[in-house]
């Protein structure tokens, strides 16, 4: 796995983590994000704009990860989305003076995911030849073994007969 299919699987893995935090723990996930829920209808909201939500990007993220160079047009969309949020965020601090240290992180974060998505559905697959040269290398590989262990057969009777 190359290290931008592990970035966006980790970026996956974070939307995950927070849309389960706001469906399970809404309170919790409210008081995180600088909320505050005063009536039942809140904690909707939080459920479903915050939780409900994020998994479903979390589901598209992971869905379409396996099938690039297919999914890439989903994958930059989804990184358009979280982009979006993130300038929104952005757009906040600057004119509602929200600047604070968990509002930066959270804006790290939503650039970060909205990178990462962006950096993976630009990879490509291998190429034929790439594919047949890892094909030969781990043909190659297996032959070795296969003699390594023919020899050290032979050497193990050879001893035996002795």
């Amino acid at each position: 796995m190359t290290p931008r299919t592990q970035l966006a699987y980790l970026a996956a893995a974070l939307t995950l983590v927070v849309g389960l935090l706001a469906l399970l723990n809404p309170l919790l996930a409210a008081r995180l994000m600088g909320l505050e829920v005063v009536l039942p209808r809140g904690i909707s909201e939080v459920r479903s704009g915050y939780g409900a939500l994020s998994l479903a990007l979390a589901g598209l993220m992971l869905w379409a990860l396996p099938k690039r160079p297919k999914s890439a047009a989903l994958l930059r969309t989804l990184a358009l989305l979280v982009a979006a949020a993130a300038f929104g965020r952005l757009a906040s601090m600057a004119i509602d003076g929200a600047v604070g240290v968990v509002n930066l992180l959270l804006l790290a974060l939503q650039a970060a995911v909205a990178g990462a998505l962006l950096w993976a559905s630009g990879e490509r697959p291998p190429s034929r030849a790439e594919r047949r040269a890892q094909r030969e290398t781990l043909e190659a590989r297996d032959e070795a073994a296969s003699a390594r262990l023919a020899a050290a057969e032979a050497a193990s009777r050879g001893r035996d007969e002795t």
